[in-house]
């Protein structure tokens, strides 16, 4: 009965489970298992080590799907680079303090977890009931995330915003190196 119930839900014919579906499934379970963690952690930086771990798993699924360039882009920006940052301003902001004893948001911790849900399974059905389209132009026998792909699409559509990014990334840069320049007297 719950093999039956499990199997309508999520889709999978027990009796022919490849790796592919071991794999998401393992990969699920770790990916809920860190997000929770991530809101659940009362120490900034366990939290934001869960959330390194919730990005792998993200970058998990990019290569399940064959999207080779943004698995690594995952990894090497937002698990790398975007990682780093935040655990430098965690501790740049709070030194000394490892654990909150009096937080103003503890009692948001149960409507964020219920909204994260909410929000997860309203994605979900909107990937469930609708196909995923490329653009007009480009070619639909192509696989998606690809370095070909992916560098047309960012420079043939979407240049503008592309720069526009990299000015705004250069003046939050020059803002935080005068922010954190020290006055000599």
């Amino acid at each position: 009965m719950a093999a039956h119930l499990l199997s309508l839900v999520l889709g999978l014919d027990f009796g022919k489970l490849y790796p592919i579906q071991v794999i998401f499934a393992i990969n699920t379970l770790a990916a809920v298992f860190s997000a929770i963690n991530v809101l659940a952690q009362t120490n900034p930086v366990y939290s934001a080590l869960f959330l390194v771990a919730n990005f792998f798993c993200l970058a998990v699924y990019y290569l399940l799907l064959d999207a080779q360039f943004l698995a690594a882009v995952q990894i090497i920006v937002y698990a790398g680079a975007i990682m780093v940052l935040f655990l430098f301003v965690v501790t740049l902001l709070s030194p000394g303090r490892e654990e909150t004893e009096n937080d103003r948001l503890r009692g948001l911790q149960v409507p964020s977890v219920v909204l994260a849900l909410i929000l997860g399974f309203a994605v979900a059905g909107v990937l469930f009931l609708n196909d995923i389209k490329g653009t007009p132009n480009s070619n639909p026998n192509a696989p998606l995330g690809t370095v070909q792909i992916v560098g047309d699409q960012l420079f043939r559509f979407f240049l503008l915003p592309f720069e526009i990014t990299s000015l705004l990334l250069l003046v939050a840069m020059l803002g935080a190196i005068v922010l954190a320049k020290r006055r000599i007297d």
